[in-house]
């Protein structure tokens, strides 16, 4: 005679199903942290790519590169030839671009393209939350003026593009981008897009304010926090003058003299 099956009773199913919810439990945070782990080695990918465009950049034009994109000090130099009538200093995403896709051309307002950099992977970070802004990095655009005996003051002025050789510091302590900030409400996509070429659009992903960095102000958009200091869980990525990039806690991305070039106003 063959014994009946005894199947399990409520009591152990829902032990066995607590067991596995907690597993669950347990396993999720780590897999979202590798998946974070690996969305910050692909940002950080990106901007090794842009450091390399930067570079070429530089080697190309004598040393000159894109700062802040504003229109109050156009700068002399040889420097790559904007669209004809351009009021605007080089937008490092514009200028850069060229150097990473051939092709996008200097010589026109929307590169050739008329994409407004949606094309343009690698100006992404695929950690920033779903908006309709196709650049997501920022770069510095700050003037400094020493001090005898104190920290280097920033003007809160724009910084044209200057020559590397200009900088007393290294270049591989400089900070020149990090991830940009989010715009959960659109204002920023809602004025920097619209109808706008790309030359203009890409005007206004920089900073030449100290509040852009540390976040000290509120209230005028053009002085409010851009930088992202948590993007990627503790820190941020950052890209350095010499096309090297690394991942950074909060403090020092937020740390205004990190970002100072040692090329100082008199």
């Amino acid at each position: 005679m063959r014994r009946p099956h005894r199947g399990f009773t409520l009591i152990e199913l829902l032990v066995v199903i607590a067991v596995i919810a907690l597993l669950i439990s347990l396993a999720l945070p780590a897999l979202g942290r590798s998946r974070e782990a690996g969305r910050c080695v692909v940002c950080q990918s990106n901007q090794r790519q842009i450091g390399m465009a930067l570079s070429m950049y530089a080697s190309t034009f004598k040393d000159w590169i894109p700062r802040e994109s504003g229109a109050s000090e156009l700068p002399s130099g040889p420097i790559a030839p904007m669209y004809p009538g351009s009021e605007y200093n080089l937008a490092w995403a514009f200028t850069l671009r060229p150097m990473l896709d051939g092709r996008a051309l200097w010589s026109q307002a929307d590169q050739g393209l008329r994409d407004q950099f949606a094309g343009a992977n690698y100006y992404r970070d695929p950690s920033r939350p779903k908006d309709p802004h196709n650049i997501h990095y920022v770069n510095n655009g700050l003037s400094f003026r020493y001090r005898s005996g104190q920290t280097p003051q920033c003007l809160n002025v724009g910084k044209p593009p200057t020559p590397m050789f200009k900088y007393t510091r290294p270049t591989s302590s400089i900070i020149y981008l990090t991830c940009f900030t989010d715009d959960p409400q659109g204002t920023r996509f809602g004025s920097w897009y619209g109808s706008n070429p790309e030359s203009k659009t890409a005007i206004y992903y920089d900073m030449w304010n100290q509040s852009n960095v540390d976040g000290s102000q509120q209230g005028d958009p053009s002085v409010i926090q851009r930088t992202a200091p948590v993007r990627h869980t503790r820190g941020s990525n950052v890209l350095y003058f010499d096309g090297h990039a690394a991942t950074l806690p909060k403090a020092e991305v937020t740390d205004i003299t990190k970002w100072d070039d040692g090329d100082y106003v008199r």
